[in-house]
């Protein structure tokens, strides 16, 4: 008999997730790609965060996001390396950098703004339902994912 992820039930659940999470990512980056958006999709929380709350500390996005600090550094560092955020340290207390979107970022975030709301209306409808299981509501999603692609109902709906 094989095996699917899908036949082991909940004890396969955590890695259907994991499969999910590593689609999304993968299609959200054919859609950056396609519309010529230099971004990474890692980098969204962060980026986000950073967009709506200018001036904020590593502190406060961990205390949001509950990612570990190493993780945020890194992501930090990557959007500085793009030229997408930059920093200044804070007058009251020297150990703190103030984090805020640089004039790039600006820009590239004017450009993701319809595609997040594009990209987050799709989302809702794949995963409306009405199941009272989980794996049979994640059952559901991926075949809706099977049937078309993420990125080519996105980019339809864009264009």
């Amino acid at each position: 008999m094989k095996y699917t992820l899908q036949q082991l039930g909940e004890l396969g659940l955590g890695s259907r997730l994991n499969r999910l999470s590593e689609y999304l990512m993968k299609e959200t980056q054919v859609i950056y790609n396609t519309l010529g958006i230099d971004f990474d999709p890692y980098l969204f929380p962060i980026f986000k965060i950073i967009a709506d709350q200018n001036n904020t500390t590593t502190s406060t996005i961990q205390e949001q996001l509950q990612y570990t600090q190493p993780a945020i550094t890194q992501a930090i560092k990557k959007l500085l390396t793009k030229g997408l955020i930059k920093f200044r340290i804070d007058k009251t207390d020297k150990r703190k950098k103030l984090f805020r979107l640089s004039q790039k970022g600006k820009e590239t975030h004017l450009q993701l703004v319809p595609v997040w709301s594009v990209i987050d209306t799709h989302v809702k409808w794949l995963t409306e339902g009405s199941s009272n299981s989980l794996t049979r509501h994640l059952t559901h999603f991926e075949n809706q994912l099977k049937e078309k692609a993420l990125s080519q109902r996105i980019l339809e709906n864009l264009k």
